[in-house]
């Protein structure tokens, strides 16, 4: 089981509710550049493949899905987090790093950095 989160390109609102129906989220950028800026963030990061970025230590485990738009592009990224108590304040250094935002399917908000106990 895991806390997932979605990476995604999100409009700057307060809250998920505030999404324009018509917003059509566009790609987050390019696979290899946002893998070199995940590792950037956090350098323990391993790529499983094209496709998965695993980041655990004692006190994180985290495994970040690539969901493609094409050979390059990103059209979303999913971390499933699996425990740990650092895995959220890692998360949202990721965010913060690559200047995204997040749905965070625990609380069905917007993924708040600052309050990340309600979501693990």
């Amino acid at each position: 089981m895991s806390w997932d989160i979605f990476i995604q390109d999100l409009p700057n609102v307060a809250s998920i509710q505030d999404v324009p129906a018509t917003h059509k989220p566009r790609s987050i950028g390019n696979r290899d550049e946002l893998v070199a800026r995940i590792r950037e963030a956090v350098p323990f990061a391993e790529e499983q493949d094209r496709v998965w970025i695993f980041i655990r230590s004692v006190v994180i485990d985290i495994s970040i899905q690539l969901h493609m738009e094409d050979a390059t592009q990103v059209r979303y990224m999913v971390a499933h987090v699996h425990g740990g108590d650092q895995s959220a304040a890692c998360v949202a250094a990721i965010l913060r790093h690559l200047d995204l935002r997040a749905h965070d399917t625990a609380t069905g908000e917007i993924f708040d950095g600052d309050t990340l106990d309600e979501g693990l």
